[in-house]
């Protein structure tokens, strides 16, 4: 088995500036199961496999959630602070009791269709104030209309709070970027941290007692109430959709916009209607891939790819990887709009398939909707910022000019 010393698998630095995508290529062609190694002591193995990363995803027995999803979450194979408490760092039976009542009050029928409101009011808003001609920074200016939508739903706030709550939960996954976190990477995640905790403390707060349950803090607040639910673990899984739906769908917007300037040609078959906005929509979460990969610990020995994985192991699952695997896609590394049986795996799978899956798929189908419906459109003139993290694929700049559909389409 292959071991990597001093791997560039923990740079942040390496995803912003290097490329990623092929170093993994790499690795899944010739090495799908290998050990990342740091000069701390810190190791994990790596998947790089859709077949490999499925298999991990679904065997939720011998790989354990609890003891923290990224890398540098925990340097000991010790649980995380929240495990029990936090729906993405919770282990079976608990996690079911945890995600049943959030995805019962957050992400129901009818909850996704108010947010599908709720959005597409956010991004006509927007787009309906630009003109041709006009520059703009999109991942600052229209990007985050996304998830701003979803926390108004979901949070029952105003836009004015889902924006203060949305750049808190962007430092805590960006701290290692100076552009939100400073000089003081580690301070900043502190700080946001607690800034959020204690916001969604006060929500549930407010509404203990209040019997208004019509969207989730209303509901997990009736929870806490009613002895159902204790409240730290109402106010943790609030920040656990905070964070998980904040930094995705805007990240995955930004991607998008600079991937349909570069794929024109194809962006007419959607725009012309010959294309479906589903469609098209799995095939951007495919290849931004917004959230890299996951890790787990091994709590027994894992065989996986033809190697046994010690108990006691971090494991790495690389979404962005296995969404690029010849054994799965035809074609993996070339962008296509109209991209058939899409298994893409940006949500990972099993048990632990993120839960707001169906409202982040929700948010991007409507902004691809709008793009192809506007008589305009966002042209790159400068290369883009890539966020400094190995954890989350995005751009903290993408420089754009509106410019009129038609000659946007033009070949």
């Amino acid at each position: 088995m292959l071991v990597v010393d001093d791997s560039p698998l923990y740079s942040p630095e390496f995803f912003a500036d290097d490329d990623p995508w092929t170093y993994l290529a790499g690795l899944r062609a010739d090495h799908p199961v290998s050990v990342h190694r740091r000069d701390d002591g810190y190791e994990f193995y790596a998947l790089t496999r859709y077949a490999d990363v499925y298999t991990a995803y679904v065997d939720h027995q011998r790989l354990s959630s609890s003891y923290g999803t990224m890398v540098d979450g925990s340097y000991l194979p010790q649980k995380d602070s929240a495990s029990g408490r936090m729906l993405i760092v919770t282990d079976q039976p608990a996690h079911t009791a945890i995600r049943k009542p959030i995805k019962t009050s957050g992400f129901s029928r009818e909850m996704l269709a108010r947010v599908g409101r709720t959005v597409r009011r956010n991004l006509q808003d927007a787009l309906g104030k630009l003109s041709v001609g006009d520059q703009l920074d999109f991942s600052a200016v229209v990007a985050p209309e996304l998830p701003k939508g979803v926390l108004e739903v979901l949070f029952g706030i105003g836009p004015k709070d889902a924006h203060h709550l949305l750049e808190a939960t962007r430092t805590m996954i960006g701290y290692r970027d100076e552009v939100y976190a400073g000089n003081s990477p580690l301070d900043s995640l502190v700080d946001a941290q607690l800034e959020v905790l204690e916001f969604i403390d006060d929500l549930i707060g407010h509404r203990l007692g209040t019997g208004q349950a019509d969207d989730m803090i209303g509901f997990l607040a009736q929870c806490v109430a009613d002895g159902a639910m204790p409240r730290d673990v109402a106010v943790l899984n609030g920040l656990n959709v905070a964070v998980g739906g904040n930094e995705t769908t805007p990240h995955t917007a930004s991607l998008t916009v600079h991937t349909i300037d570069g794929e024109r040609e194809q962006w007419r078959k959607v725009a012309d209607g010959d294309v479906g906005c589903d469609v098209a929509t799995q095939e951007f979460l495919r290849w931004t891939s917004t959230n890299s990969y996951v890790q787990r610990l091994a709590v027994e020995d894992f065989e996986v790819g033809g190697h046994t994985i010690p108990a006691g192991s971090f494991v790495t699952l690389w979404n962005m990887s296995a969404n690029r695997d010849p054994e799965v896609f035809d074609r993996p590394d070339t962008f296509l709009l109209d991209r058939a049986d899409n298994k893409q795996l940006a949500f990972g799978a099993g048990v632990h398939r993120c839960v707001g899956a169906p409202a982040a798929t929700l948010e991007i189908q409507t902004f691809v909707e709008e793009l192809a419906a506007w008589d305009k459109a966002f042209a790159v003139r400068t290369p883009p910022r890539r966020l400094r993290s190995n954890f989350m694929l995005g751009l903290t700049e993408l420089q754009v000019e509106v410019v009129d559909a038609k000659e946007f389409g033009a070949s």
